[in-house]
């Protein structure tokens, strides 16, 4: 079924383009508010939370640009994949081979997320480390990838990695030159963000068994939608919407909410309210391989 709104073609790129003007403008603001000592900490805090949330928009223009959606038909989509995922220590390239494998056997044995999940503590107390689990995924993400990584391609995975370790010395030199516009703007910020994050990425296919090997079900049957507040959803590029993402892939994501809408009327099921996604986590416990 189509989705009929009033939002943008989807050719364009002009959402895309405010979002990054958003994230820059941000990120810029926290920056200069931080130089000055005399502008206190409670006074940077709603530009900081500001920040957490579009850090999670940061993450999805990773996922999106891995399908070629964030900037379409333009080489800066790429580009910007790269750059968001190496600010938070990801290979681009390894994920895009990671990810697009994941698609085509997703909850099955051979996923290549269950070598990670597989491993997943089983306490719920792991939801209170969500930024040594943001690092912990990301490496694991980057040593697992490279295996998938197509021999034509190992020279932009090692490109991709040099630009990691250029944006860790980047880092470093900042922390050391302007510690508190770097705590503002980037520290506090990826804490948050990997906390919040976390939730999404339990409830993607929370609950669902494991099959063989080629046992592959309909996507919408093994992937959940997780509703937020509209504006926040909006400040993450809909990131929540994991459903309708493996349903269609190739939607963008400034029309993932008005799909998941026609979706969740089509298909019910697998669709659910944050709060109530916290209370079945509470309730069963972390995501594991089984």
């Amino acid at each position: 079924m189509l989705v009929k709104t009033s939002l943008p073609g989807t050719g364009t790129n002009l959402p895309s383009y405010l979002f990054l003007a958003l994230c820059i403008g941000n990120t810029a603001a926290l920056a200069w508010l931080a130089g000055d000592e005399a502008f206190g900490w409670l006074g940077l805090a709603p530009l900081v939370i500001l920040q957490a949330v579009l850090m999670i928009g940061v993450q999805e223009i990773k996922h999106q640009g891995v399908h070629r959606q964030f900037l379409v038909g333009t080489r800066l989509n790429d580009a910007a994949g790269m750059l968001a995922a190496a600010m938070s220590g990801a290979n681009f390239i390894g994920y895009r081979y990671f990810h697009l494998e994941h698609h085509r056997k997703t909850c099955q044995a051979d996923d290549p997320e269950g070598l990670m999940y597989e491993q997943s503590w089983r306490t719920r107390l792991i939801c209170l480390l969500g930024p040594v689990e943001q690092l912990w995924t990301t490496l694991s993400t980057n040593a697992i990838s490279r295996r998938y990584v197509p021999p034509r391609e190992v020279w932009r995975w090692r490109r991709n990695n040099a630009l990691i370790v250029l944006l860790l010395a980047a880092l470093a030199v900042g922390i050391h030159e302007a510690p508190r516009q770097v705590i503002c703007a980037w520290l506090i910020p990826y804490c948050l963000f990997a906390w919040l994050d976390f939730w999404l990425t339990q409830a993607e296919h929370y609950g669902v068994a494991i099959l063989a090997q080629g046992s592959r079900r309909a996507p919408a049957e093994i992937t959940t939608d997780v509703y937020l507040p509209t504006w926040v959803s909006w400040l993450i590029l809909h990131r929540s919407l994991h459903r309708t993402h493996h349903d269609a892939p190739a939607t963008r994501w400034f029309h993932a909410l008005a799909r998941s809408k026609v979706l969740a009327e089509t298909r019910p099921g697998s669709a659910v309210g944050l709060c109530a996604f916290l209370a079945t986590w509470m309730r069963f416990g972390p995501r594991l391989w089984k």
